[in-house]
């Protein structure tokens, strides 16, 4: 019997495609506590001599690493499982989209892969949480840092774009309302989530681009108290004003609310619908608490 040698060739390619397909199936595409992170954090660094590296413990849905240079400091971030692998991704895209298109800083991230494990790097930017000062400002100073942030919300909110300009991906909720259904139902009990129906959420048409996790975290203060950045775009995508405005004041104290309502107020010339503000607010601290159920856990909270 008379062996073709090309339709052997051909089996044995298609036996290699297979086994590298099985083999990436199996493979983590993301990274775990135990990880060589010096050896991957140096060889991204190159050139670059490391003073020292700090994992920043508070990193929830990444593993955080603060590392010094004689170049200045970066941060790394390196996703702690599947879902939120997908996520830098889309984070990385978002922010270098909205980047300059705003009066506020926000970060330039750059996308690296180990492994096939995405993994995002940026350079430190200056600034103290709003989180660490919010309850030790004078009145004047809630005032023009609500003004600040209801000004980031409605440039972002104003920003003209096509989709298929901002994302290359689409394996992961790009309207914010789908991104929160996959991260719930992944991570969240079904009896912490009573409160969550996607579909109850689709009320508001997605009209805008939003940040998704604007929560006092993620808004940078300088020495001055004056909103200097806006960090951590990975929930970001498309949705409505009230995901945005609900969001920061519900990660507030009280007197931050009436000034953020009436500054965004200010700048769109539009009322904010009060019911539907306070619906959005109960919603996002059902997700927090639901999430932190979750990380108790994990043993990361």
């Amino acid at each position: 019997m008379e062996i073709n040698e090309s339709y052997l060739n051909v089996e044995y390619e298609c036996f290699i495609f297979f086994k590298l397909s099985i083999e990436r199936i199996n493979m983590d595409i993301f990274f775990k506590s135990d990880e060589n992170f010096d050896k991957i954090i140096v060889d991204t660094l190159k050139g670059k001599k490391i003073v020292k590296a700090n994992q920043i413990t508070t990193g929830w849905t990444n593993i955080v690493y603060e590392v010094e240079t004689d170049d200045g400091n970066y941060f790394f971030r390196f996703p702690r499982d599947e879902f939120w692998s997908r996520t830098i991704v889309k984070d990385c895209e978002f922010a270098g989209y909205i980047y300059n298109k705003t009066d506020f800083n926000t970060v330039q991230l750059r996308l690296f892969y180990d492994n096939e494990r995405p993994y995002t790097m940026h350079t430190k930017i200056e600034g103290t949480p709003l989180a660490e000062k919010m309850n030790n400002l004078s009145e004047e100073e809630v005032k023009n840092i609500s003004d600040e942030i209801a000004k980031f919300m409605f440039q972002l909110h104003n920003i003209k774009y096509d989709k298929k300009q901002i994302f290359t991906i689409n394996n992961i909720g790009l309207n914010l309302s789908e991104f929160l259904d996959e991260l719930l139902n992944k991570h969240v009990s079904k009896e912490d989530m009573k409160f969550w129906n996607a579909k109850d959420k689709k009320e508001l048409n997605e009209t805008c681009l939003v940040h998704g996790d604007l929560n006092s975290s993620n808004v940078l203060l300088d020495a001055n108290n004056h909103v200097t950045a806006i960090i951590d775009f990975g929930f970001a995508g498309f949705g409505n004003k009230y995901d945005d405005i609900a969001r920061i004041i519900g990660r507030c104290p009280q007197n931050f609310k009436e000034s953020i309502v009436k500054s965004y107020e200010n700048y769109s010339m539009n009322s904010i619908n009060e019911e539907v503000l306070g619906e959005n607010i109960k919603t996002w601290s059902n997700i927090d608490q639901s999430y932190i159920n979750y990380m108790r856990k994990i043993g990361i909270y």
